[in-house]
């Protein structure tokens, strides 16, 4: 299994660094103290065993928390094997449930089962893995603190696994056994519980001595105790046998009751079936003639007065349809009144004149047409004085005179000239005034005459002729007169629905017998009851042939009852059912003397001997009863004795014995013995334990350490330049120089013990490179050797790089240099390599 890559993602001073490894065998990790070759190196055992953040008692843990408080903590590890490449990520975050990180297997590329891995390499565990494939100063440090034969020891059990917890438990187990118990001395526990159990044993004796006289009375009592419980259940007896005996005296009347009930026993036969059958048809007779009495009397309630007029209730409903007819004409009677009336109003409003002319005949409408059209237009011509026209000639001639009369004298001519025609004007106006005048008198002549023509026309009709529009108004008086025709039938055709409605509400009346007003409502309620009268009358005549038909049926039931209960009595043997129930109670009685007589003889059945024996021989009881009383007295008197000497030494002890020392001093030994007894077994449990532990590592050793001697010779030779060159195990191990001198390990130098104990951890690996083959992690291990044992190394690094890959891990330039290998670097305060 070789490692081909370290991803360090989070984990301690490292954060996203990564390591490729050149070689397969020898890779050399280089940089100073405190540079993160540890860290390193327990990076690469944690991602494959587990961050152990939960107890730094684990002698795996390390806490490598990240410096900068990062999340996840972890990374992973390539291993190359077997063509195939497995890479192992371990990874935590804070929250996980699992303090030791969430491992991720995979097998080229693909996600695999972790066993997957752990079965190449033997499914070890951390500590293994620490104590057999990891070099460094705290286990060269723990070798070299050791004792001589603590070193002899932890070489000659280094083929077993675990061996160092091994021995510390052992040790431990040694221990506690050296505390509980020693072949001399008096403070062990078990040392110290022998010496009490011997004091606890004579302060008993002691106790027991100067309580013997408490002892005798506690007998005594005990004595006295038995013998009263023994007198107290032989009272118990005699007052049992005394109640027995009491209750066979009781018995004994029981017993002549039960010879009397022999003698009363009767052997009856009698059918119960059939007389039950003979009851079920006396019952359903009885039930038949319940039942056609109810019928007969719900058909004497029945009259005929409830059952008449039908013919004519059904000929009243019959006009519901009708009514409802005349209801809605009705309704349309009194919506064309009302319309009627509102186009009459209409009418007088266009023409309010028709109210003059209601009155009018047909001639007298004639006439007045006739004299409306006889009255003349009114004239157009106004009556006017002299126009303006006329005054002008008159002024102008006046004017043209005047004119003419001053230019007389001025211009003859000119002034007659205007003198004339200022005449000739003013005669011209003249004139023309007079035929004005004439003309007006006759204007006025005619309108008179046509005023007084209107004027009567008014008088005679009361109709302004001027503001008379005759030909609408006549029309309008046409449709009047039409509108007043229609209101006229229609108010017939609403009496004649009214006398209808009137004679219906009458002969509904006299069918219910109560006032009907002409309502349509109240007389279709009306209606309604009389058609629910018909029906309940309906359904009392067929009510009534069903109740006979009913009676009918029953009473051929009740014959045939009758008939069939004739022939149970027959079978039965007697008249009538009288003699029946008299034979039946008769039965009755024997069966209750019977299951009397069975009670009692089931009851008496166990002492049944005894009451034979007792009727034979009267009073054999009483003198029973009687030696009993007189034996129960004798025990109550022994018994009140037996209590008084009870309560007498219960006095005398309790007045002997105020102290508790006897019962005391038993506890004390009992409690002594049992701690004896718990430290013992505690004391050979550790005993066992560690000769067990001890025997285990020499069977696990015997088996391996001679295999590993061989491997292990050569290796320690190339570590001391060749002044080794043999290893024995005898009964002690002892190392042989190259002079032939042979030399225990205690009296090696610690130098020679620290490579020995090397030599054989790598010997032990070799052992084990066919099942479990993984990178050997040397950490600064070669501190304390000399350059001349620095120069041993690198030939046995490359003897042992043949078959496990090696990291080593150094501060040291001249192993480096001596390596001739060019290092991974780190560098001190940073995070690069």
């Amino acid at each position: 299994m070789r490692l081909k890559q370290i991803k360090i993602v989070n984990f301690g001073q490292f954060s996203n660094k990564t390591f490729d490894l050149p070689s397969d065998q020898i890779n050399v990790f280089f940089g100073a103290n405190e540079a993160g070759k540890s860290t390193t190196v327990a990076f690469i055992k944690q991602v494959m065993f587990g961050f152990h953040l939960r107890s730094n008692a684990s002698p795996f843990f390390e806490d490598y928390t990240p410096l900068a408080h990062v999340s996840p903590m972890g990374g992973s590890l390539v291993f190359e094997n077997d063509d195939s490449e497995y890479e192992l990520e371990r990874l935590y975050a804070k929250g996980d449930k699992t303090k030791r990180g969430i491992l991720t297997v995979k097998k080229d590329g693909q996600v695999v089962p972790e066993n997957l891995f752990f079965d190449q390499i033997q499914n070890i565990d951390g500590s293994f893995y620490a104590d057999s494939f990891i070099f460094n100063q705290e286990m060269l440090g723990q070798v070299t603190s050791l004792s001589q034969e603590d070193l002899l020891e932890r070489i000659y059990y280094l083929g077993a696994a675990n061996s160092g917890q091994l021995l510390k438990l052992r040790d431990d187990f040694a221990k506690e056994a050296g505390k509980l118990f020693k072949k001399t001395g008096k403070k062990p526990e078990v040392n110290r519980l022998l010496k009490q159990i011997e004091t606890d044993r004579d302060q008993l004796a002691q106790t027991k001595a100067e309580f013997s006289d408490y002892e005798k009375l506690a007998q005594d009592l005990k004595d006295y105790k038995d013998r009263l419980r023994k007198a107290q259940k032989a009272l118990a007896n005699i007052q049992n046998k005394q109640a027995s005996l009491h209750e066979l005296q009781k018995e004994l009347s029981n017993y002549t009751t039960l010879l009397d009930l022999q003698k009363q026993i009767k052997d009856i036969k009698f059918d119960s079936e059939n007389y039950q059958k003979a009851q079920d048809l006396m019952a359903q007779g009885r039930n038949l003639q319940k039942i056609m009495q109810s019928l007969q009397e719900q058909l004497s309630s029945l009259t005929d007065n409830e059952i008449n007029d039908a013919a004519e209730s059904k000929k009243v409903v019959q006009q519901k349809p009708q009514l409802l007819q005349w209801q809605a004409e009705y309704r349309n009677c009194l919506q064309k009144a009302n319309q009627l009336n509102q186009e009459k109003e209409q009418l007088l409003a266009l023409s309010p004149e028709i109210n003059q002319l209601l009155d009018l005949q047909t001639d007298d409408i004639k006439q007045l047409k006739e004299d409306f059209l006889a009255l003349p237009s009114k004239p157009n011509e106004e009556v006017n004085e002299n126009s303006s026209s006329d005054k002008i000639w008159y002024i102008v001639g006046a004017v043209l005179a005047v004119i003419g009369l001053i230019l007389l004298g001025t211009a003859g001519v000119v002034g007659i000239i205007a003198l004339i025609a200022g005449i000739g004007l003013a005669g011209f106006g003249y004139v023309k005034s007079e035929q004005a005048n004439k003309q007006q008198a006759a204007i006025l002549a005619k309108q008179k005459a046509v005023k007084d023509q209107r004027q009567a026309f008014y008088s005679k009709y009361n109709l302004d002729p001027d503001m008379l529009d005759l030909n609408s108004l006549l029309t309008n008086l046409n449709q009047y007169k039409l509108k007043e025709s229609a209101e006229k039938t229609n108010s017939e055709q609403l009496n004649e629905i009214n006398q209808k409605v009137a004679q219906l509400a009458a002969n509904v009346q006299n069918i219910i017998r109560k006032p009907v007003d002409d309502g349509f409502d109240q007389i279709l309620n009306g209606l309604d009851e009389i058609e629910e009268q018909i029906n309940k009358q309906q359904e009392l005549v067929q009510k009534k042939s069903n109740l006979s038909n009913a009676l009918s049926q029953d009473k051929q039931d009740l014959k045939e009852l009758n008939l069939k209960l004739k022939a149970v009595l027959a079978q039965a043997n007697v008249e009538d059912m009288a003699a029946y129930d008299a034979a039946y109670q008769e039965f009755l009685a024997q069966a209750k003397i019977k299951a009397q007589y069975d009670a009692l003889e089931k009851n008496l059945h166990d002492d049944l001997d005894e009451l034979k024996q007792e009727a034979k021989e009267p009073g054999k009881v009483l003198t029973q009863l009687q030696n009993l009383a007189a034996q129960a007295t004798d025990t109550t008197k022994e018994i009140d004795a037996l209590q008084a000497q009870v309560a007498k030494l219960q006095v005398q002890l309790e007045n002997l014995a105020d102290s508790t020392a006897v019962f005391e001093a038993k506890q004390e030994l009992a409690n002594t013995e049992t701690n004896f007894v718990n430290s013992s077994q505690e004391y050979l449990a550790n005993l066992v334990v560690s000769r067990w532990i001890s025997r285990s590592l020499d069977l696990a050793s015997n088996e391996r350490f001679p295999k590993m001697l061989s491997a292990a010779k050569e290796y320690f030779a190339l570590l001391t330049g060749g002044r080794y060159v043999d290893i024995i195990l005898d009964k002690k191990l002892t190392v042989t120089r190259k002079d032939g001198k042979k030399r225990e390990v205690k009296y090696l130098s610690r130098g020679t013990a620290e490579q020995l104990y090397f030599a054989l951890k790598l010997a032990f690996i070799e052992q084990i490179k066919d099942k479990i083959n993984l990178p050997i992690l040397i950490d600064d291990s070669f501190v304390n050797f000399d350059d001349r044992r620095i120069g041993y190394i690198k030939k046995l690094l490359e003897k042992v790089s043949e078959n496990n890959q090696v990291l080593i891990f150094t501060a040291q330039e001249k192993l480096v240099d001596q390596l001739e290998i060019s290092p991974l670097t780190f560098t001190k305060g940073t995070q690069d390599a």
